[in-house]
Formats: structure tokens, C-alpha cells, sequence
């Protein structure tokens, strides 16, 4: 089982809207437990880091205090139990907060004003989905993870198998075409089947950003596909019986269809990004899309995850740029993303230069108006 926790946006917010003095502390991390006490060595290197930096801020008794925070959290044995693939540390003089994420991240211990973020959006990682995988005989529902791991999630009431719901025991499981044989009704039973997983499967993907993909024969895709309420089903899916099918190959069937899936959303919005130029409504330039962020102008933005442009940003989004990291200044990227999603704009993160052209980065926008 994979620990991880689940960042809500108003949550997010919250943390954004955090003034004082912050320490923002990233790793990379292990689920399994017996080697995570390389993880703890990295934690505590950085504490150093973090703790160095933060007294240009704050006085002694807060890093006193921080660093009691920090210690106790490397020697919480229970803890280092339950990991994920990424940590999130966000430590004021008043409180500790961490993060396990589904993820792996870069190390990094970042002191300022207000926390840094930008490891905590999800919109700005590798596409995770949730995969259905149905049978007649098992239906289980699954997330592909970040860290492209197949992890089988928890769903109430969901039918265990065909019988479970049609009160009937076929006698025979396929015929060499691959429909049901052996049952007068057969497609009737199998829609009551299906739309009794659909049912179940529906509340815990539905606010979900990630595309449903399925995972079973073509003919049960279609008449899924059918009954679907869920608007982020994918077209494509891994065609066959999951019946008997190991874990690890479900996974290495499902990996390239998200992959597919990010760049075809990629596309989509280069591909609006240049429909909007003609309105003068899209731009790369980083000063100008900041004062617009900060009214409330950008819809979309694509940003290159790894670019930092460390400085400060004032209210009406003007950008003092600085060439070093102090106590002071803040990763200003990731300020501008903050102000998109506080006014209700959408973000989507590239990771590489094969994912989006070089032109776009390490920011552009798409504006509501002009």
C-alpha cells in the first residue's frame, strides 16, 4: 500500500496565503520502510541547509523551535514507516506540516516569507490515471501513479464479479470470439454488471482530473463506455481479459496510453496557445503574463516545472529579479503559478523539451481577455 496524502485546492490555498517566516523543505523518498533511513540522512542535511538560511529572517528562539520540529520528525521511527516516493516539509515557528507524495521530487530546502509550492501541484507532475480493470470473475480499480506504479485503491460497494450482481453462474467463459456464451440475455446481464461498476467507481473518481482508462475486452469497453457519467474516460484502453493478468503487466500496458494521453493534452494546448495568438491573447513573457496573473486575466498556463526565477513579485505583479536564493526572496514561478490558481486558472506543467516547444518556456500564457 502506497501512504500518501491528498492535497485539496482550498487546502493549497491556505498554504499560499501563509506570510511570515516559512521553511519549505522537498526530498525524494522510499516506501519501503527498511531503507528509509537514507531518507532521514537526506532530511537531516537539509535541516542544516534550511536552518542556515533562516536565521537571516528570524530570531533565535524561532529557529530554536524549527529545529526542534525537524529533529523530532527524524527520529519519529513510526513515521518513516509509511512513505511514499516524495516528502513535503512545511515548517513555521507554530506548526509542522508534511506531505507524503505519490511522486519522487527534487531535494530542496527553500526559506522565505512564504512557503514554496510548486512540488505540491499536482497539475505540475507526470499524469497519474485510474485504471478499471473488469472481468467476470474480478473488478478492481487501481491508480497508475506519478511515479508510474499501479496502486489497487479501496472502493465500497464495488461488485466483486459478474455473479456478485446477476445472481448467475456462467458455464461457460468465452467463446473463442471473445463474446458470452451459455445465457439467454446475455447483454442484458452484462449491462446490469457494468452499470453496477459504474455506479460504484463513480464517486471516487468523479472532481478527479485524471483520465479513467479500462482495462478488459472491447466489447465490455464499449458498453462501458455506454453507461460512463465520467468525463475524463479515455477512448483508448488495454484490450483482453485482466483475468489471471499480473499486476506488473497491467502497469507496462497502461504506462505508454498515459503517456500518450499527456502529450495529446499537451498538444491541445499548444495547439490553442497559437489559435489564441491571432486575438492577441497568448504570451511567453514572463514580466508581462505576472501583472496579468495578478489580475485575474490568465485562463491557462503552462510552465516548465524545473525553471526557477528566483526575486520578489509586488501585488500588482511587478518582478524584482535576483541572481541569488536569501531569506528574502522567493522562486517568483512559483508565485505566478499560485496567482493563476487563486483566480481560478488552469495550470498544466512540462517536464522536458520533447513535451512542448522550447518557444513556450519556461512560461506561457493563454489570456481570458485583452
Amino acid at each position: 500500500m502506497l501512504y500518501k496524502d491528498t492535497i485539496r485546492e482550498k487546502q493549497f490555498l491556505k498554504l499560499a496565503a501563509q506570510r511570515g517566516v516559512c521553511v519549505s523543505i522537498f526530498l525524494p523518498t522510499t516506501p519501503l520502510t527498511q531503507e528509509a533511513q537514507n531518507d532521514r540522512i537526506v532530511l537531516k542535511n537539509l535541516t542544516k541547509d534550511a536552518m542556515e538560511q533562516v536565521q537571516a529572517i528570524a530570531d533565535k528562539r524561532q529557529v530554536q523551535v524549527m529545529t526542534g520540529y525537524l529533529e523530532e520528525l527524524q527520529k519519529d521511527d513510526n513515521f518513516w514507516q509509511f512513505q511514499a516516493y516524495g516528502l513535503g516539509i512545511l515548517v513555521t515557528p507554530e506548526s509542522i506540516k508534511t506531505y507524503r507524495l505519490a511522486y519522487a521530487v527534487e531535494e530542496a530546502a527553500e526559506v522565505s516569507d512564504r512557503f514554496y509550492l510548486k512540488p505540491l501541484m499536482s497539475a505540475l507532475q507526470p499524469m497519474s490515471a485510474y485504471v478499471l480493470a473488469i472481468s467476470q470473475k474480478s473488478v478492481k480499480l487501481y491508480e497508475f501513479t506519478a511515479a508510474q506504479k499501479l496502486e489497487l485503491l479501496d472502493v465500497s460497494d464495488l461488485p466483486a464479479d459478474f455473479s456478485a450482481v446477476t445472481k448467475v453462474t456462467l458455464q461457460r467463459d468465452r467463446s473463442p470470439s471473445g463474446k458470452l456464451q451459455g445465457d439467454e440475455g446475455a447483454e442484458t446481464l452484462q449491462r446490469q454488471f457494468l452499470r453496477a461498476v459504474e455506479i460504484a467507481v463513480r464517486p471516487v473518481v468523479s472532481g478527479s482530473n485524471m483520465p479513467l482508462i479500462l482495462a478488459t475486452t472491447q466489447e465490455f469497453q464499449s458498453m462501458y463506455q455506454s453507461l460512463n457519467s465520467y468525463e475524463m474516460l479515455a477512448d483508448q484502453g488495454v484490450d483482453g481479459s485482466t483475468e489471471g493478468l499480473p499486476e506488473e503487466e497491467i502497469r507496462e500496458a497502461i504506462a505508454p496510453i498515459v503517456k500518450q494521453l499527456r502529450q495529446e493534452r499537451i498538444q491541445q494546448w499548444v495547439d490553442l496557445y497559437y489559435q489564441r495568438q491571432s486575438e492577441s491573447r497568448s504570451i511567453t513573457d514572463m514580466s508581462t503574463i505576472a501583472k496579468l496573473a495578478s489580475r485575474g486575466q490568465v485562463s491557462h498556463l503552462l510552465v516548465e516545472v524545473d525553471a526557477v526565477q528566483y526575486g520578489t513579485l509586488s501585488d500588482m505583479g511587478d518582478i524584482t529579479p535576483s541572481d541569488t536564493r536569501s531569506g528574502k526572496t522567493y522562486d517568483v514561478i512559483n508565485e505566478i503559478v499560485i496567482r493563476v490558481i487563486e483566480n481560478g486558472g488552469e495550470v498544466l506543467g512540462v517536464l522536458t523539451e520533447a513535451e512542448a516547444p522550447q518557444e513556450l518556456k519556461p512560461m506561457a500564457a493563454i489570456l481570458r481577455w485583452v
